[in-house]
């Protein structure tokens, strides 16, 4: 062990003022046993009968998962990339030692002990600090080895309070991965509700409970939208909009101290309209400008447009938002260099369009399918901050969970 990492054991002994009396201040390489030696090679006659089924763990990319050490207890997996800790199930030990998968030195298996359990030992890894413990491979390349792993300070409760806190923090990990499961089933209904919907497939009811039966048109953009080129007068830097890439929206844009306030026409834009980008259209970016935005500037990089009466924004919102939609306007860009999609090609563009009340009817269903998603996310979202809050109190002794 190296003096910086008695140092680090020193510090957190200094540091932490109110660990429990009962908890024992030690590093990884003393506490649990580390292993990268199970490199076995898989024979071909197994790998014809299973191809593709016994993962290989590697220095980076740690795929597929396993569970069961039958000799110790159960282990974990950790890349030396520092980046990858996994939780695995249901591959019994003898079954890596006979070569159902392959595990290079350079990925640790870390077993647990008789005073140590590996599932405590996710969460503190997880929780824990390692940078100062990864060695520079390279730019931006980080690793965490074997010896640098057995130097990571512990601090380690007795083992019963070990496996209640594993067990209420896996409480938590299951909550999430449900919510997960949820969202993503919202997000995969909302894809198959505008796969029926926008195509005509699947036909609504209108107000009096009778499905909609009015022929499709199939119309120019130019037809539904008209291009808004309001000059401002005030140019004002601090009052621009940029559009995200992949549907994720409009926001303000940072203003950059190297822009000359006069250099380029910006236009006032309204909340309502559609604007997109012209280079990256085709990856999504552009919105509807939300009411917050209301009077702000873009370039002319940025095109606004507003709607003619036959046409439902939100429902044409998401007629672009199909994948297949918008990313054939690539092939509508056009210039040297960095191409762009002009509002006159854009208008050339042809849509397949309800008439007004069925448009209407169709955003509806699907800004319902979207405000489901948006409640799981922020469900989601307060779940994983409770449990880092949890995982704050319940891995430094702050909160006890034994008497």
């Amino acid at each position: 062990m190296t003096r910086d990492s008695y140092s680090q054991l020193e510090l957190m002994q200094a540091r932490v003022k109110s660990v429990p009396s009962n908890w024992l201040f030690s590093y990884v390489g003393k506490v649990f046993d580390i292993k990268n030696t199970f490199r076995k090679p898989i024979s071909d006659e197994i790998r014809q009968k299973n191809p593709g089924q016994y993962p290989y763990y590697g220095p980076t990319k740690i795929q597929g998962f396993i569970d069961t050490y039958e000799q110790d207890g159960e282990f974990a997996l950790i890349g030396e990339d520092g980046d990858h800790f996994l939780k695995f199930r249901n591959l019994p030990m003898t079954q890596l030692i006979e070569g159902k998968c392959t595990v290079n030195n350079h990925a640790h298996i870390v077993a647990g002990t008789n005073s140590a359990t590996r599932e405590w030992f996710y969460y503190y890894f997880m929780h824990r600090d390692i940078f100062s413990f990864l060695t520079r491979q390279g730019a931006g390349r980080f690793k965490l080895n074997k010896a640098a792993l057995e130097h990571i300070p512990l601090l380690v409760p007795p083992l019963p309070e070990q496996k209640k806190i594993a067990e209420i923090l896996s409480t938590w990990d299951k909550a999430i991965t449900t919510t997960e499961q949820l969202l993503a089933n919202s997000q995969q209904h909302k894809k198959a509700l505008m796969q029926q919907l926008l195509t005509g497939k699947k036909r609504l009811h209108d107000h009096t409970g009778q499905p909609f039966t009015g022929e499709w048109h199939n119309c120019h953009i130019g037809k539904l939208l008209k291009e808004s080129r309001i000059p401002s007068s005030l140019n004002n830097p601090d009052n621009r909009l940029t559009v995200r890439l992949n549907l994720k929206g409009i926001e303000k844009r940072e203003f950059r101290g190297t822009e000359s306030i006069d250099a380029t026409a910006h236009f006032i834009r309204k909340s309502g309209q559609f604007i997109y980008g012209k280079q990256n259209i085709h990856k999504g970016s552009f919105g509807l400008i939300p009411n917050e935005f209301d009077g702000f500037e873009t370039s002319q990089d940025l095109p606004a447009f507003d709607f003619i009466g036959i046409c439902e924004p939100s429902w044409f919102f998401y007629y672009v938002s199909q994948s297949w939609f918008h990313q054939s306007l690539e092939n509508r860009m056009s210039g040297t260099g960095s191409k762009r999609l002009s509002p006159s090609e854009f208008f050339k563009v042809r849509v397949l369009l309800p008439e007004l009340k069925e448009q209407q009817k169709i955003a509806a269903v699907l800004t319902a399918a979207d405000q489901e998603i948006d409640t799981l996310k922020q469900k989601l979202d307060h779940l994983k901050q409770e449990k880092k809050a949890l995982m704050q109190q319940l891995l430094t002794g702050k909160k006890r969970v034994l008497s």
